[in-house]
């Protein structure tokens, strides 16, 4: 397998390019010679690494090179030479790129990994886990120590499994067995994988010196993945993991694994961009882009274009060229910023500004759009077509879903797309140049809702979210990164952000500039010839519909279904229009929805009733709810100090409907519920139920008949630490408890009477529909609650003295 035989003339080499070969650690790879010569000549050949030896446990077969159990060294260029018996030798190469194994489980199988070190087990234990699973229940790893300790049998173990989608650690590392559960907000959800970052505790602190393991006499156990010892095995793959400070090399680590347990096909979904090879890694994510193969892109992704300079670009520096080609900035002393264009002694930046082409400020990916929000204070210098904000699913445009804000025609515009089409908000207004604006954006749920100045412009709900994998950007979208074609054609930002809020934390600017951004300076003040007289004439692509020059108002009773019209004037006749909100369309005391292209809706608030919500109803101890209703009193109405008091709630009630949420308590808005305390009362396939959650198993007490009779009943229901009891008219008393050891209620978040904003964020589908019908005489603690001096929140609430159905208003257009 030496060349010393192979020609050294008339060499041709018929690959420009080097085929390459990506494989795992352990695995057996065969390299085919590119060139093979001509069919039914006799030939020779010959292979070597450039740059290395060759394994003497390397074989040819068939004119291919076999490499067995592949390591990081056998990883590089190789060399193949094809000798013909016309003196004729053909030379070419093959890459051989040797990454990291990154299982995938089908629920069958296990790999088993070298055991843990001595200082892993005597240091805090403490463990990162990345993965992605495809059943609910399965062991994700365990260890043990065997033989116990110099003293006594005792077993030391450690696992971590999945038990109804919850994770959970059980181990015995110092100080006897003990379960963890873990809390929702340590579990890290992206697209393509959870992460875990857990510091288990168990050291305890005696004297001043740290209880160690004695391990004399002790045999470390191998560390199982995914299964073997456990009759529910692990589905799905595992990334990366990584305990006491030591990452795990599935790889190199491995003792043994099933022979269903295969490489995970993560780069088959071709998230690298520009022609970056995916390389399977023992990171998060599961794999990393190499940019080698995309010339001048760069990024996680490789998804973005490396800016090119020149002496007239680096204000305070000089543009240099990578051996790679690709050309970069280089301060002078004091200076930085892509174009150095920053001093270090600078004070802290208030205000950037968007100068060039490509101009952006990147953030961090959000790990999920569940409960989203966006502020920016901003200076609008042009009105042209410009981009704010942008966050996708993916690099990949074509499949990408996506979120973002722009400036179209003069007006604020947030673009909404998902597994649902493209929608869109648009503000009422025109914007003035060189005028503050405050412009909000939320996703909360299913809703997302756009204000300019805290005043609301519209709303959409009803979406179907999805998994952001994109930086955010703002001012503008990095060169190289496609987008869209309904929004591509914007430039960037055209003018100063003074503030960047994101979920309600207020960024550092100079910190953020300083980290990722190209073509941000600091702001400069307003000077009227920069202002754009001309606004760009770029068309965004949008659809209309033709309507007519009347609109009607329909009051739908859903006792008689009759129909009364108040006709109003919307648009003229002949033009294009479609339905959507204007200021005064809901009136101060309403908030407007778009239901479709032809209808609006109005949301009216507590108190307020009528098509605009125009007529005030109070309301003061009974309420009547719709489905879409709530009250919100503040924690502190009902506050749960120790476990040892008994806590009351009583309240009248009339309902038609089998289900329906009549009292919650939970988290604060934005924290998910896995695992979290909660307290509910609601009606459940015509039943009244009461539950709540400690922390060890939640309480379900139901009521012995049902209660949708639509007739008004009485409920008293008491609450000592774990246990609960609940009473109906003159009916028996039904009493239950919680399960395990803890009896606190532990909640932060406020009081909701007859529903909830979102049903599925808030109680995690505990519930699936809010109250229809009413509520009065509610009393916490023996404290009557007046409904409006009480309340700090609330919708769609209206009086319940007649006990009517409730009304609803819609706008339509109607086709002549």
């Amino acid at each position: 397998m030496n060349l010393d035989e192979a020609p050294s003339k008339n060499i041709q080499q018929v690959k420009k390019s080097v085929p390459l070969i990506i494989a795992a650690i352990g695995e057996e790879v065969e390299l085919q010679c590119p060139a093979t010569g001509a069919p039914d000549i006799e030939r020779e050949v010959y292979w070597e690494k450039v740059d290395g030896e060759l394994s003497h446990m390397n074989l040819i077969r068939e004119g291919n090179l076999i490499v067995n159990d592949i390591q990081q060294k056998d990883g590089g260029v190789y060399r193949c030479t094809v000798k013909t018996d016309s003196g004729m030798a053909i030379v070419t190469h093959v890459h051989l790129k040797v990454s990291d194994f990154v299982p995938e489980f089908d629920g069958n199988g296990y790999v088993e990994l070298k055991a843990l070190t001595e200082d892993q087990w005597n240091n805090n234990v403490d463990m990162k886990i990345a993965f992605k699973p495809e059943a609910a229940n399965g062991l994700l790893l365990y260890t043990k120590l065997l033989g116990g300790t110099k003293s006594d049998e005792k077993v030391h173990y450690l696992s971590v499994g999945l038990q109804n989608g919850h994770v959970i650690y059980r181990y015995d590392i110092r100080n006897g067995p003990a379960v963890l559960v873990v809390d929702a907000d340590d579990i890290s959800e992206q697209e393509d994988y959870f992460s875990i970052n857990q510091k288990i505790p168990s050291t305890i602190v005696m004297g001043g010196v740290k209880n160690k393991l004695d391990l004399l006499q002790t045999k470390f156990d191998s560390l199982f993945i995914a299964g073997k010892i456990s009759d529910e095995n692990f589905e799905g793959s595992i990334s990366s993991l990584t305990i006491s400070n030591k990452t795990m090399n599935f790889g190199e680590d491995l003792i043994e694994k099933s022979v269903n347990v295969r490489q995970n096909r993560i780069c088959a979904s071709e998230l690298c961009q520009h022609n970056s090879i995916c390389i399977p890694k023992n990171v998060d994510r599961g794999f990393i882009c190499d940019c080698s193969t995309s010339f001048g892109f760069e990024g996680e992704f490789c998804e973005r274009q490396i800016p090119k300079c020149n002496s007239a670009t680096c204000e305070n520096g000089k543009c240099v060229r990578r051996l790679d080609g690709t050309e970069f900035c280089r301060c002078s002393p004091g200076k930085y910023g892509d174009l150095c264009q920053f001093s270090e002694n600078m004070n802290t930046l208030h205000s950037i500004q968007f100068i060039g082409e490509n101009s952006y400020l990147a953030l961090p990916e959000p790990s999920t759009l569940r409960n989203f929000s966006l502020n920016m204070e901003m200076e609008v210098r042009s009105m042209k077509d410009q981009f704010l904000f942008y966050l996708a699913s993916d690099y990949n445009h074509e499949r990408a879903n996506y979120l973002a804000i722009g400036i179209r025609d003069g007006k604020f515009v947030h673009f909404y797309s998902s597994g649902d089409g493209d929608k869109e908000i648009e503000s009422f207004e025109k914007i003035k140049l060189n005028e503050p604006y405050y412009v909000n954006l939320t996703h909360f749920g299913s809703k997302t809702e756009l204000q300019v100045n805290e005043k609301k412009i519209s709303s959409l709900g009803n979406l179907s979210s999805f998994m952001p994998s994109t930086n955010i950007f703002i001012g503008g979208i990095p060169a190289g990164i496609m987008v869209n074609e309904v929004i591509s054609a914007a430039t960037p930002f055209a003018g100063c952000i003074s503030k960047i809020v994101l979920n309600g934390n207020n960024l550092n600017l100079t910190e953020m500039v300083k980290k990722s951004s190209h073509g941000v300076v600091e702001c400069k003040p307003y000077k009227s010839e920069s202002i754009d007289k001309i606004p760009s004439p770029f068309i965004w692509r949008t659809s209309t519909t033709k309507i007519p020059s009347t609109s009607e108002f329909v009051q739908i009773m859903e006792t008689s279904l009759e129909t009364t019209t108040s006709t109003t004037t919307s648009c003229t006749l002949g033009k294009d229009c479609v339905a959507q909100c204007e200021p005064d369309t809901c009136g101060e005391h309403g908030d407007c929805d778009v239901i479709n292209g032809t209808h609006i809706s109005c949301s009216c608030r507590d108190y307020y009733d009528g098509p605009n919500c125009e007529i005030f109803k109070p309301i003061e101890h009974a309420a009547k709810f719709d489905g879409k209703a709530f009250i919100v009193f503040s924690s502190d109405d009902f506050p749960h100090l120790t476990s040892e008091r008994e806590e009351t709630i009583s309240l009248r009630f009339k309902t038609s409907a089998l289900y329906g949420l009549i009292f919650w308590q939970g988290q604060q808005i934005g924290t998910p519920l896995d695992g979290e305390d909660y307290m509910s009362i609601g009606i459940n396939d015509g039943y009244l139920l009461l539950s709540y959650e400690l922390g060890g198993g939640a309480a379900q007490l139901s009521s012995v008949e049902t209660v949708n009779d639509g007739r008004e009943h009485y409920l008293q229901i008491w609450r000592t630490g774990r246990h609960g009891k609940l009473k109906i008219d003159n009916g028996p008393v039904v009493e239950g408890s919680s399960a395990g050891i803890l009896a606190m209620l532990n909640v932060e978040g406020n009081i909701y009477i007859g529903g909830v904003p979102d049903l599925k964020a808030m109680t995690n589908n505990l519930h699936e529909e809010n109250f229809v019908g009413c509520i009065s005489d509610i009393t916490l603690n023996g404290i009557k609650m007046d409904l409006m001096a009480n309340a700090i929140d609330g919708r769609n609430v209206k009086p319940c003295d007649q006990w009517t159905t409730q009304k609803k208003y819609l706008r339509s257009w109607k086709y002549h």
